[in-house]
């Protein structure tokens, strides 16, 4: 079996829980972690538009990631890709399938399921699609936050 864990991330304020215990899982394992984020892109009358993060975030962000995962000692990659609008997850699973990772892991921040019923939202998207384990770690309270960084340092210690 392919030792592959895949995490997606989408910006800084949902992913440090899932970094933390995506370091936890591959640290016990001794998996392999590809760390992904997808810029969203919309196009419209007035050009092809970056809807997801600022220039450069995503970026700074996976590679702060990356960075902390391996100082934790655990063999970890950075990789971007695009999607249009609306296609997160599908870009998510092909990224899995491509790797052969054996579990996709997100963060989540929704507190309830009502803003994204019109529309649904990347992780139940995954839920429904993947045929792999899908694993969404819940936004944890302020107190326990540490940087991405620390976080995977935290886990060999």
């Amino acid at each position: 079996m392919n030792k592959t864990i895949l995490l997606a991330v989408d910006g800084e304020r949902h992913v440090r829980a899932a970094t933390g215990l995506t370091g936890e899982l591959a640290g016990g394992t001794g998996d392999r972690v590809i760390v992904l984020h997808v810029h969203e892109f919309a196009v419209g009358r007035f050009g092809r538009l970056q809807v997801d993060c600022p220039e450069g975030e995503g970026e700074r962000l996976v590679e702060e990631i990356v960075s902390g995962l391996k100082d934790a000692g655990i063999t970890a990659a950075a990789e971007i890709r695009e999607a249009r609008t609306g296609h997160i997850a599908r870009t998510i699973l092909e990224a899995a399938a491509e790797h052969d990772a054996r579990m996709v892991v997100l963060g989540s921040g929704g507190r309830t399921d009502m803003p994204h019923i019109p529309f649904g939202s990347v992780s139940h998207r995954l839920l429904h699609w993947a045929r792999m384990p899908v694993l969404i770690v819940p936004e944890q309270p302020a107190a326990e936050e540490a940087s991405p960084q620390r976080t995977a340092e935290a886990v060999t210690a």
